[in-house]
């Protein structure tokens, strides 16, 4: 339906802290924030060094299994955080994140609608599926769907 990206981002409290990091290695200097869960223990980031996908498992005291909760700490200066676009577009733009290590983003994870038998689906299936799908499709979307949503 749509590529989500996951930037990091952090505060500029933080940045004026401890600086921006220049490579993906360097946020194993900082206390990264990470999201895990049961379902996911993986606490690795992924970045793209060189043409290859790398993983990365920054050190840092602060983990949780609450996106929100991540959110705000990052929000409240304690780290770097990989978020997804459409979580952190509207405080990228208001200027409370800034995002750090652009040039070493991984590619997009897939958004997809999976259904047991796409052929004949009841019409307000196929319009799910299809408005987000035509809305959210583009990269720029993303933040078109962000401002209007607020």
């Amino acid at each position: 339906m749509a590529d989500n990206r996951r930037p990091c981002v952090v505060s500029p409290a933080y940045l004026q802290r401890h600086g921006a990091p220049q490579h993906p290695t360097d946020p194993a200097q900082f206390a990264c924030l990470t999201l895990s869960s049961d379902a996911s223990q993986t606490r690795s980031q992924a970045f793209q060094v060189g043409g290859d996908v790398i993983h990365l498992q920054p050190g840092g005291p602060l983990d949780c299994s609450d996106g929100q909760v991540l959110h705000d700490w990052c929000l409240d200066g304690y780290s770097i955080a990989k978020r997804s676009t459409w979580e952190v577009e509207s405080d990228i733009a208001a200027g409370r994140l800034v995002t750090v290590l652009d040039d070493y983003a991984a590619p997009p994870n897939g958004i997809y609608a999976l259904c047991p038998q796409c052929k004949h689906l009841a019409l307000r299936v196929r319009l799910w599926i299809d408005v987000p799908k035509h809305h959210h499709g583009q990269a720029d979307d993303w933040r078109q769907a962000q401002a209007w949503a607020t």
